[in-house]
Order: C-alpha cells, then structure tokens, then sequence
C-alpha cells in the first residue's frame, strides 16, 4: 500500500529541500532553512503499513523453489552458503556489499534469509541406517524383501528369490562357509527338521551386491556398491551388509545440487561448516 498523500509529501520536502542533508534514519537538515526537519512519525506510520524493507527468514526443501526466491528478491549483495553437513544452501539476501575502490561499502543488514534444507530420503536413512549391522536371517529377508526397488545387480528378481531361500532355511545348522572361483560365497549346513534330519546342503549369497540411491528428495540416484556380511554362531547366520563410502556419495549428492543452483540462479557459492 502506497504512503499516504499527506506523509508523502512531507518526507519528499524534506528530501528534496535545497541543501537537505541526511543525518540519520527519519532526520534532515535544511541548510536554507538552518533547520532540522524530523519525518520519523510518518515513517512509523507508513511502515505499519508497508515495511521501508524486505526482512524475514524464510525455509524450501526443492531447488527450484529455492532459486525461484532468489530469482524474485535476490539483490546484486546476495551471497550464498553451502553446508553439506548440514545439507543445506542459506541465502543471505541483503549480503554486506563488496569491497569498492577506496575501501569498504557500505554494511548490509543481513536480516532477510532463505534457506534450502535438503531432506533426505527415506530409502538412503534405512540403508545407512542397518550400514555394519548384522541381523537375524529372518529380519534380514525382510529387509531386503522391503527394499526391492533399489536393486541393481543383483537384480531385484534375484535378491528375492535370495530372501526366500533365507526365510525357508530356518531350521537348519549353518556350519562353515567358503568363498567360490565365481566370486560368491557358499555357507554349508545341516538341516535338523524331523523330516530330513542330518540333509546337507549349500546356501550360496553374492559378495557384493549394487544399490540405485537417491540420497536427497527430488535430486539425482547414485549407483552405490555394497559388501555382504555374515557370521554363524551357534549355528544360527547373521547376515548384513557394508555400503561403498556412503558419505562419499552424499556429499558427490549435495555438490551436485549446489552446482545446479549455481548454473540455474547465476550465482557464486561458498562452502561452510
């Protein structure tokens, strides 16, 4: 909403003044007149209003969106910080500004902010989440059975015929294990059912298996590499898993959305912590 008639011109005479001089916020000196020339009352009134300027923080969780609000308010100051522990991109808005010849600019209020918080998705919190932990073979099929979709090599169809094998060989004695020329490994056991007690057999699992990860909503998926991990105790088999440096890939994950910003809001990013 526009000043009122009545404040509007009283502020634009005291700028306008012939040899008016700016004290401070709301305060003019009129050198014709050797008089000083308070608007800070209209001021006041007119901000209920409308604010003299743009202050907030403000909070996205998609690139567009953040670069969007830059493409609006983003002001010739506006600096940008990136904290991949974080996740997270912070505009500061109306930055102090840069250096001039003959020293420093003037200081910015640093007051209007917008923030991109990354959020993670689910698929990447569960699989760094079990990352190192070995669960009962029962727990572990059903892990696997949830997370199908990420499979890549071996496929999804593969890996859940290897969860059934897990659920259908719980009354058994797992014994020993050897790694195969194929690059597998093969756990031997006795099944100790009533039916065919003392039957040996071969329960063979990949050494590495491959994951298409999205570590951040709406950004882009990752082939991530993982090692099978087992141990038998007690004759029971634990089985879990190592992710490929997992950190790596987020922050290859993150770096990858900054560059975007960069490129799409035509801007420079500085790295924080």
């Amino acid at each position: 909403m526009p000043e009122t008639t009545e404040n509007y011109d009283l502020i634009q005479t005291a700028k306008d003044s012939v040899g008016a001089q700016k004290l401070e916020h709301g305060i003019y000196y009129d050198g014709v007149a050797h008089q000083l020339i308070d608007v800070r009352d209209q001021l006041r009134e007119d901000a209920e209003e409308r604010p003299a300027r743009k202050t907030g923080s403000y909070t996205v969780t998609d690139v567009a969106s953040f670069v969007d609000y830059l493409g609006k308010h983003g002001l010739p100051e506006t600096e940008l910080w990136a904290n991949v522990n974080a996740g997270t991109v912070r505009a500061v808005i109306n930055a102090h500004l840069g250096t001039i010849e003959g020293g420093e600019a003037d200081a910015g209020h640093q007051d209007h902010t917008a923030t991109l918080q990354l959020a993670t998705t689910d698929d990447w919190k569960h699989w760094t989440g079990k990352d190192g932990d070995l669960q009962p073979q029962l727990a572990f099929a059903e892990f696997i059975e949830d997370h199908l979709p990420n499979f890549v090599s071996p496929s999804a169809a593969d890996m859940l015929e290897l969860a059934q094998t897990f659920q259908a060989k719980t009354k058994v004695d797992f014994q020993s294990s050897h790694r195969t020329k194929s690059g597998e490994t093969q756990i031997a056991y006795v099944e100790d059912t009533t039916a065919s007690a003392g039957k040996k057999g071969d329960l063979t699992i990949p050494d590495t298996f491959d994951l298409a990860l999205q570590p951040f909503e709406n950004g882009p998926t990752y082939r991530v590499q993982a090692r099978f991990r087992y141990r038998i105790n007690g004759g029971q088999l634990y089985l879990g898993y190592r992710l490929t440096r997992p950190k790596d890939v987020r922050k290859t994950a993150f770096d990858d959305v900054v560059g975007q910003i960069a490129k799409d809001a035509d801007v420079t990013i500085w790295a924080t912590s």
